[in-house]
């Protein structure tokens, strides 16, 4: 049995016969070409949104830097965030820095910049003494699609920058917990735990707050009224009478914040957090001596009591 092409094209076929397709040739060829021109299509709009982001970068260089020279940050910080985020109200992000341990002028601050966020400078990080590093992990809103750039400022006052483009949107209006009265009643509460870096023998402290965070964009999905904003806007961190770290921040942090930092191994004294939100609210926390240290004992699930 001699089976027929579904396309005509052989070089055999007479002067006088037609190139023909069977139908289910011409269905694919047609949804290939509607294929092809919608996978330009969407790359052409990628790149004009991002030059789009870069001219709005230019208005906040201008706006928070002035006019200081920022080098290209590659070997000084890293940036990982995911690029196209699971969840845009609670997106992931590490700033590692790359000086710790080295003889290169350290990094004493950071600012996180969402370009396309409702307020994009979204937190700044001072380090002090009895930092351990300027390597940072916490978890953000994105509001829509965005380049997310980090600026680190050594101690010689050298501006370095890394960015990555997030794919993400909605963030900032996610509907807020259905409980938002539960959220209330323990907004304030802190723990300390251990994590683990990178499955080795290394680990790194957390601080995580209880509060809503909201970001004055959000539907109360009970009352359906947007909720006014009240959100954690700053973050101090002592071992002893030495700063860990100082910091502001936006609405940009997702609900329930969470810091992950490091402390230097030769710090003394108890650990202090001392938080403040929007409203004025003020909570503080203190624990053990050895809590923020590398050594410090933790419990099953790495909790610092």
């Amino acid at each position: 049995m001699t089976l027929k092409p579904e396309c005509n094209t052989t070089r055999q076929r007479s002067p006088a016969q037609p190139w023909t397709c069977a139908p289910a040739m011409v269905g694919r060829l047609w949804l290939a070409t509607v294929c092809l021109i919608l996978s330009m299509s969407t790359a052409t709009a990628d790149v004009q949104r991002r030059d789009q982001d870069e001219a709005a970068w230019k208005s906040l260089r201008a706006e928070y830097f002035g006019d200081r020279a920022i080098a290209d940050g590659q070997d000084v910080v890293t940036l990982d965030a995911p690029y196209r985020a699971e969840d845009p109200a609670v997106v992931p992000i590490t700033i590692s820095d790359l000086r710790a341990g080295t003889d290169e002028p350290p990094i004493r601050k950071l600012w996180l910049v969402i370009d396309n966020n409702p307020v994009p400078m979204s937190a700044q990080f001072e380090f002090g003494p009895a930092a351990g590093s300027a390597t940072i992990a916490l978890r953000v809103r994105v509001n829509s699609y965005t380049y997310m750039r980090v600026l680190a400022e050594s101690s010689d006052g050298q501006l370095y920058m890394v960015k990555r483009y997030v794919k993400a949107s909605g963030g900032c209006s996610a509907p807020i917990g259905r409980d938002l009265n539960a959220a209330r009643q323990n907004m304030g509460e802190m723990r300390l735990r251990r994590v683990r870096i990178d499955d080795g023998d290394e680990t790194r402290s957390q601080l995580m707050i209880r509060h809503p965070n909201i970001t004055g964009l959000q539907m109360d999905q009970l009352t359906r009224l947007v909720e006014p904003a009240h959100f954690v806007d700053a973050i101090t961190l002592r071992k002893g009478d030495a700063l860990v770290l100082d910091s502001t921040m936006t609405f940009s942090l997702s609900a329930n914040p969470s810091l992950q930092f490091d402390v230097a191994r030769n710090a003394a004294g108890e650990l202090t957090a001392e938080v403040q939100d929007n409203k004025g609210n003020q909570f503080r926390q203190t624990w053990p001596a050895d809590a923020g240290a590398s050594q410090a004992k933790t419990t099953d699930d790495g909790t610092i009591r």
